[in-house]
């Protein structure tokens, strides 16, 4: 172990020193921080924006996470970096995180989707205070990272660089898209081919066969399954974008406050057991890769066109 790594593991054991000493004091609230860089809570976030504020800070910030997403899974892919328990058998993370914790360490994808979801919110609104917060919730959610003992620093200041870039690139090609026709179709195609890249990359990627107890640290059909719900998660968020902005142009700013509250509430019901229960069903009838595409998919689609497009309809009878 390099002197860099190491300096990283003896930093994650004085966390875990003081996780022993306090009696695990600070164990829920950390758990419940790092819950905002999984996929509910930003899934809900998105959709209140996209569905309630602003349909174009919505937009932003699902591209920066979807788009993310990709990239952290080509880097965990290529760099195979394993878990800090694997580095350091003296690391024994938080067994809530730990359980949640599969595949190669490097980079953070809570700590990717904490910038991408919370700091594209910050980064749209430019509000200094609120800012400020975000800022705060992002470091506390990189921080949980190492403090549940599931990610090295490296792990999350990568995963921060990375992200922190989109935000700057996904703003540009916001901007370039919307300055002339046809444009949409060019963004379409990249979302497409990107998804593309990794899944080309994953098939073709020879990984590392490494064994703890007997069995594969970490199993390359693993990691080849893990990239389906990534990319259905880009590609149902940009399909989605591309028919919003080719058949409806959806509005989140419109209907009073009651009214959204409303809407918010009977779309993420909707769309939460759509995610939940679909999954069962497609299970039922595709297998493990489309079943695990399609519970990303569908209610990324969901997000952006069908349900958009169900409030327009609905909105337009209530008006006649």
């Amino acid at each position: 172990m390099n002197e860099f790594l190491h300096s990283q593991i003896e930093y994650l054991l004085v966390l875990q020193n003081f996780r022993e000493l306090t009696g695990g004091l600070l164990d829920g609230f950390f758990s419940t921080i790092t819950m905002f860089g999984e996929i509910v809570v930003p899934m809900m976030i998105i959709a209140l924006m996209y569905w309630c504020v602003n349909s174009k800070t919505g937009t932003f910030m699902l591209w920066n996470w979807s788009v993310g997403t990709i990239f952290c899974e080509i880097l965990k892919s290529t760099f195979c970096i394993y878990r800090p328990w694997i580095l350091d058998s003296r690391i024994h993370p938080v067994d809530s995180a730990f359980k949640m914790a599969g595949g190669y360490s490097f980079p953070s994808g809570h700590s990717q989707t904490a910038v991408s979801v919370w700091g594209g919110i910050a980064y749209c609104l430019k509000n200094k205070i609120f800012t400020l917060f975000m800022i705060l919730l992002i470091i506390l959610i990189g921080f949980s990272r190492n403090y549940l003992g599931v990610h090295t620093p490296q792990d999350v200041l990568a995963a921060l660089f990375v992200a922190f870039v989109l935000l700057f690139a996904t703003d540009k090609v916001l901007k370039w898209e919307e300055k002339k026709k046809n444009r949409d179709i060019v963004i379409l195609i990249g979302a497409i081919l990107l998804c593309g890249l990794l899944m080309w990359y994953e098939y073709t990627k020879v990984y590392p066969l490494d064994y703890a107890d007997g069995a594969l640290i970490v199993d390359p059909a693993h990691m080849r399954l893990y990239a389906f719900p990534k990319i259905g998660l880009m590609l149902g968020a940009f399909i989605g974008w591309f028919l919003d902005k080719r058949f409806l142009n959806f509005d989140g700013s419109n209907g009073t406050p009651a009214e959204k509250a409303v809407r918010f509430l009977v779309g993420i019901i909707c769309m939460m057991c759509f995610s939940k229960y679909g999954t069962i069903v497609w299970g039922k009838f595709f297998g493990e890769q489309t079943s695990m595409f399609l519970a990303t998919f569908l209610p990324a689609v969901f997000l952006t066109f069908i349900y958009p497009l169900i409030v327009t309809k609905i909105t337009e009878k209530m008006k006649r």
